[in-house]
């Protein structure tokens, strides 16, 4: 945290608050931060597995039509719009009608579900064959469709799962719910393991199912029982909380966030392109995320609560300071780990994933994709911290128009850019897009709340950031390419772990040293602060 935050935390919080504030952060940090070491283990046994092959593509593209799904029955947004109507009626003394909304939502919404999904599953097929051809080739098609069905029903378990956690969550008790990744992320893997020899990659598939059932649903049940969960039988569609809750989930529905819109169009318009594209970019997006989820998700996490309360005591100076502070924050670290991560691309990739049936090739077209995305990372985690400003003003429909609009933008990108540079352009349409939303939202920030000279010190700051980055990025190519004439090592794992070892070192104190050249921070403090986040 910020030297800035916590100064702003001080003020702005009594100390029990604050100690809550902090444990319910680190929580919920940790649980994102473990969610993507295990989510990229996943991803490394599915390597193992499927390789960049048809079967994987036929894996990530059964999917789409679970996520459409979700997003569209409102399954994914329990967590944002429901907790402020049971935690009114907890505020008002009226338990009963908290535990009411609560069964009324859970039974109405098991009700849709339980049409929707069976309909969903008939149609399945029909609904492919409106995508791409590659889907549509006779050997992925059946894989597909199959995996698909297989997948769907696993969106009920997710609804139920959200409704469980947002109970434990508007009474301020985070800890199962932030177990709910872990434990499905672990589900797929130990579908992957016990299945994958037998049944190939349909284990993995059972295991997203058994994954949503013990870790979104089973988990949550203890949970929500200690808070005193009362589930009745009622089903009231004349509920006002049901009027409420519809009235504020309709907007996300309508919206196309980046994460949920990147999701969608890399595996729709991958399914236009050869055998093993939507693979390698469901890869390169995964690895990529890693370095987000450290710094943007974590960082809007930790950062959320304080923002929210000086945006109640309408405190906006000392809120542009902090997202300054935070933005600023990103940036000096973010940047020149990108910076690595580009410049060694492909030894990461090869220590990750190359073995069982992802191979060389497979490893190279996976490179080609991870660049491309590394260059939004920042961009990326801007946009979460950026938003969550506006969320804590309660302005959700500015980012969800503004998403919502860009996203649509990009749309032809993406069918552009994906003729003319296959699986790279998918990765460069969704940077050009992270990009412009966020521009385009911290330009309306700064507009409205910002002032003028911290705004312009905030531009030079990243500018220098962004300099000092491609000299170390530049030391870093011509290292690697000494490196690759002196380090030869037959072993493929030492071979390219030595590579790391020697230039990623070499990169960050050059990028650093820059930084005290420049005054943006001192060497010993860029150092200290990288240590701190790892």
């Amino acid at each position: 945290m910020s030297d800035s935050a916590e100064k702003i935390s001080d003020k702005s919080t009594t100390g029990g608050e604050s100690q809550s504030l902090s444990i319910a952060a680190l929580i919920m940090m940790g649980s994102v931060l473990l969610s993507r070491v295990i989510g990229l283990f996943r991803e490394m046994i599915l390597a193992d597995y499927g390789g960049t092959s048809y079967e994987m593509d036929a894996y990530v593209t059964s999917f789409i039509i679970p996520e459409l799904l979700n997003h569209f029955l409102a399954g994914g947004f329990l967590s944002i719009t429901f907790i402020p109507i049971f935690q009114k009626h907890l505020v008002n003394n009226r338990e009963d009608l908290a535990w009411r909304s609560f069964s009324n939502l859970f039974i109405i919404g098991t009700m849709v579900f339980g049409i929707i999904i069976p309909i969903t599953v008939f149609l399945v097929p029909g609904i492919l064959k409106l995508l791409g051809p590659q889907i549509n080739d006779p050997q992925s098609f059946p894989l597909t469709v199959r995996l698909t069905r297989i997948i769907l029903p696993a969106q009920l378990l997710f609804y139920w799962g959200a409704l469980l956690s947002a109970v434990q969550m508007a009474q301020k008790k985070f800890f199962l719910p932030a177990l709910a990744p872990l434990g499905y992320n672990l589900g797929i893997i130990l579908g992957g393991i016990l299945f994958g020899t037998r049944y190939g990659i349909e284990g993995f598939a059972w295991g997203v199912v058994g994954g949503a059932f013990f870790g979104n649903f089973l988990l949550q049940i203890p949970g929500a029982i200690s808070c005193g969960m009362r589930l009745t039988a009622v089903c009231d569609f004349r509920d006002p909380d049901l009027y409420i809750y519809i009235k504020k989930t309709l907007p996300l529905i309508l919206g196309l966030g980046m994460t949920f819109s990147n999701e969608i169009f890399f595996r729709y318009f991958g399914s236009y392109l050869p055998e093993g594209a939507t693979s390698s970019v469901n890869y390169a997006l995964r690895t990529t995320m890693m370095l987000v989820a450290m710094f943007g998700q974590a960082s809007g996490v930790a950062f959320y609560p304080f923002m929210t309360k000086l945006a109640a005591e309408r405190k906006f100076a000392e809120m542009e300071q902090l997202l300054h502070s935070v933005l600023k924050k990103i940036a000096l670290y973010l940047l020149p780990l990108s910076a690595v991560f580009f410049v060694l691309a492909q030894p990461i990739i090869v220590l990750l994933y190359q073995r069982g049936r992802f191979n060389f090739q497979s490893s190279i077209e996976t490179t080609a994709v991870f660049t491309v995305y590394l260059t939004g990372a920042f961009s990326f985690s801007a946009y979460f911290i950026v938003a969550r400003a506006f969320y804590a003003m309660q302005n959700m429909i500015l980012p969800m128009l503004t998403s919502t609009v860009m996203a649509l933008i990009t749309v032809p990108m993406y069918f552009l850019f994906s003729r003319f540079f296959g699986a790279r352009g998918i990765a460069l349409a969704a940077v050009a897009g992270s990009f412009l939303q966020c521009g385009i939202l911290y330009g309306i920030w700064a507009k409205r709340h910002g002032s003028g000279s911290m705004v312009r010190e905030m531009g030079m700051t990243i500018g220098k950031i962004v300099l000092c980055t491609v000299v170390g990025a530049v030391v870093g190519i011509l290292s690697y390419r000494w490196c690759g004439k002196v380090v030869t090592m037959e072993n493929r794992i030492f071979d390219n772990g030595l590579k790391i070892l020697c230039i990623a070192p070499v990169m960050i104190c050059c990028i650093f040293f820059l930084y005290d050249r420049f005054g943006i921070q001192r060497f010993r403090e860029s150092l200290t602060g990288l240590l701190k986040r790892k």
